[in-house]
């Protein structure tokens, strides 16, 4: 994506400006009111740190490669749909990270970098040299209850994440593409009690270090963890992120949302569940639709997964995936978009789990013909079946 850009200078109308206006003053009135509940309200459980803690330096990361094969044959030598396994019949490198993390008293700061193709997918937002930027924050611990973080970090939104070793599934869902990857801005995360959190923030948009336009997304998460074994976790994001030439498109006055929920229990020592659901839409503020631009009209996208983990030892583990997503106005694809999509995944870990070998086979069934198939012929589905190898350190 590129920043928008402009060659010559217009004067912006009257109402247009005090509209501009307007709303920064209620971005900035939003994020002065968080550090004053923040201050305010939990200042009385703030200890002081000593001066002999000098801080702590960890550095971890993991590499990873592939390799797949797609039955449809296509000429493209690309997976139809996917997000990060995107070749074909190819020894492909995933993604190479290093993260270095600096810990003293209530102060963290992290330089998460990233190479290779899958880091220029997961951070596309970014250009020239902080291409190589997943994440670069600082946090900073208000009390025992307040955090507070400024930068770029990942989104609070979904169930997967860019990081290989932390998905079970080597391929991702439909909704992890069809979701923010990360956020430049700040936010506040509140510990309620030991059992349920609330985060809130505000940040550029969506996938963006620097804003592509003078609007704010505003931020929310709310957690709770009845138990050990249970978690919930409500989250959105919303904000006017369709104008000023962003990628979604171009209408002055729209508002796009995300509702996301993602919940996890471990049943026993050996199985979990998981279930991701998301309910996407945006309003264009447009006075009339443009002829052919779906991004012109009001739309919606949604889509649920369900994940099924089983271990039946320390080495080896066998995960499934059943997904549906839909996009019927075709805002988030080429096209309208119904697909179904299961995975089963097997996880083989060695040297004490640092590195993992995943054997994969997925299958794609969408209503139309959205598959690439053989030289000049589409299809229905997809089936690819290969296996990623992943070292973590």
């Amino acid at each position: 994506m590129q920043s928008n850009c402009c060659s010559g200078f217009t004067h912006p109308s009257v109402n247009s400006f005090k509209s501009k206006t307007k709303q920064m003053k209620k971005n900035v009135l939003f994020l002065l009111a968080l550090v004053f509940i923040a201050g305010a309200t939990y200042a009385q459980d703030v200890e002081e740190t000593t001066e002999s803690d000098k801080g702590n330096l960890s550095i971890s990361g993991y590499v990873d490669a592939y390799y797949q094969y797609n039955f449809n044959d296509p000429e493209s030598g690309t997976n139809g749909g996917r997000i990060f396994d995107l070749n074909h019949n190819q020894f492909s490198l995933g993604l190479v990270q290093t993260m270095f993390t600096y810990t003293k008293g209530r102060l963290t700061g992290v330089a998460d970098l990233t190479f290779g193709p899958n880091g220029d997918l997961g951070n596309f937002g970014n250009e020239g040299t902080a291409r190589i930027i997943k994440q670069a924050y600082v946090s900073y611990a208000i009390s025992d209850r307040v955090g507070f973080t400024i930068g770029q970090y990942g989104t609070h939104i979904g169930y997967e994440l860019i990081d290989a070793p932390l998905n079970f599934n080597y391929s991702l869902s439909y909704l992890f593409g069809n979701g923010p990857f990360y956020h430049t801005g700040a936010k506040f995360d509140f510990a309620l009690s030991d059992k349920v959190g609330l985060m809130l923030g505000v940040v550029n948009g969506w996938d963006a270090l620097v804003d592509y336009n003078e609007k704010k997304s505003i931020t929310a998460q709310f957690s709770i963890t009845p138990s050990d074994e249970f978690s919930l976790y409500l989250n959105w994001i919303g904000g006017d992120e369709y104008a000023g030439g962003s990628a979604f498109g171009d209408t002055e006055g729209s508002f796009a949302s995300l509702f996301d929920l993602t919940t996890s229990y471990q049943a026993s020592d050996a199985f979990l569940i998981g279930l991701n659901a998301a309910y996407g839409s945006f309003s264009t503020g447009a006075d009339a639709p443009v002829v052919g631009d779906p991004h012109s009209e009001d739309a919606t996208w949604a889509g649920a997964a369900l994940y099924l983990n089983y271990a039946t030892s320390e080495t080896f583990a066998l995960g499934f995936r059943g997904e549906y997503f839909s996009d019927p106005d075709g805002v988030r694809y080429a096209g309208p978009l119904e697909v179904t999509a299961l995975t089963l995944t097997g996880d083989i870990k060695l040297e004490g789990g640092n590195f993992m070998i995943k054997p994969e086979i997925r299958m794609d069934f969408a209503k139309d013909e959205f598959f690439e198939k053989g030289d000049d012929d589409t299809s229905k589905s997809q089936i690819t079946a290969g296996a990623a190898f992943i070292y973590a350190f």
